[in-house]
């Protein structure tokens, strides 16, 4: 299994713990009880504007990261479930920065997702591995844009239905990586 495919595998039960934690930063009109897609050992480390930054485990190694989900998005994509943008630290597999989006969907074979950073554009690729999950070429490249930059533009084509265009805000960004890895002990 390669690295990827085992941070894709990893993002995709992350992102259900992520969900239930972000959805306990909200208000809520009664006690809830924990979600039982949580798991025990996940930890909020805080909401930085737009993202969540959340450390747990992967058998006894500590693995952190952050996330974002679109303000909007345009398209006519098939039912689309748990779009976000991932930044992970796993630093018992020397591995710090990686980033990834998961549009949602299958993408297209051989389709790559242009990412507009500010008045940067980055080509992040996709893989029969991880068909769900575009990659960074250049993952610090892209953390650097992502730190000065107010917003970012995802547009990608899924392996079924029309191309799509999320937008996400990089409020907080900066301060949820800075924070992820401080919690992982990762010099950012």
């Amino acid at each position: 299994m390669t690295c990827r495919l085992a941070m894709t595998l990893i993002a995709s039960s992350l992102l259900i713990a992520a969900s239930a934690v972000h959805a306990q930063t909200k208000p809520a009109a009664a006690p809830t009880k924990k979600p039982a897609a949580e798991k025990p050992q996940d930890k909020h480390e805080g909401r930085f504007g737009e993202w969540d930054a959340v450390t747990t485990t992967e058998g006894k190694a500590k693995v952190c990261y952050m996330l974002s989900r679109p303000k909007k998005s345009e398209g006519d994509a098939p039912k689309r479930q748990k779009v976000y943008v991932l930044v992970m630290h796993r630093p018992a597999a020397n591995s710090a920065g990686v980033v990834s989006i998961n549009g949602g969907f299958d993408y297209k074979d051989g389709s790559e997702a242009l990412v507009e950073i500010g008045a940067e554009k980055f080509q992040f690729y996709t893989s029969p591995k991880t068909p769900d999950t575009a990659w960074a070429l250049d993952d610090g490249k892209v953390l650097q844009a992502m730190f000065k930059a107010k917003s970012m533009v995802v547009r990608s084509t899924p392996a079924k239905g029309a191309a799509v265009t999320d937008s996400y805000s990089l409020d907080g960004a900066q301060k949820a990586y800075h924070e992820m890895s401080k919690a992982c002990g990762v010099k950012p």
